[in-house]
């Protein structure tokens, strides 16, 4: 999982992917990357999904109907209380039906500025050259790979945001 403003990975938002995409897979990297994000006092967050608008139907449920829930009374008690927005990326927005389109479209919600969701995928067109490295890997030594790959990404995000800054400047000031 990443920031879809800046790009960058969250700390325990990755999972691997054993037969297929199930619900299952998102819950556990979204309910820890829910938990940080509630520690730092966030009364609103919007989380983009291909298929946020089936996935968002029964979350508070699944969250809480595990033998082992994934989050504490406490921080399921927060979730409820702040403002949990679901919304598709505008590429995939195309494949969903007028009334889903219209319900979760990013164009048609406020404060999210001209964000199109489709930052996470573009993340993962770069990390996918990891994949055939680290197929044959055991999980530590796999989850170690990725990890250093994930930091060294949100490294060069941050150093580079300077960069970003001064070309705008420049382009600006001509």
């Amino acid at each position: 999982m990443s920031c879809g403003r800046t790009g960058a990975f969250f700390p325990r938002g990755m999972v691997d992917i054993k037969g297929g995409e199930q619900f299952v897979y998102f819950d556990f990297p979204l309910s820890h990357v829910l938990s940080d994000i509630l520690k730092q006092g966030i009364k609103r967050i919007v989380v983009s999904y291909d298929i946020a608008c089936k996935y968002s139907i029964h979350f508070h449920k699944r969250i809480e109907a595990r033998e082992w829930p994934l989050m504490s009374r406490q921080e399921r008690k927060q979730l409820k209380q702040i403002t949990l927005q679901w919304l598709v990326p505008k590429f995939h927005l195309a494949a969903h039906i007028a009334v889903c389109a219209d319900k979760f479209s990013f164009n048609w919600t406020t404060n999210v500025g001209r964000t199109c969701g489709e930052l996470v995928e573009s993340n993962w067109a770069t990390m996918n050259g990891l994949a055939t490295s680290t197929r044959e890997m055991g999980y530590g030594h796999r989850k170690d790979t990725l990890t250093d790959a994930m930091n060294f990404w949100n490294f060069k995000k941050a150093t580079g945001e300077g960069n970003v800054t001064l070309i705008g400047r420049v382009i600006s000031f001509n």
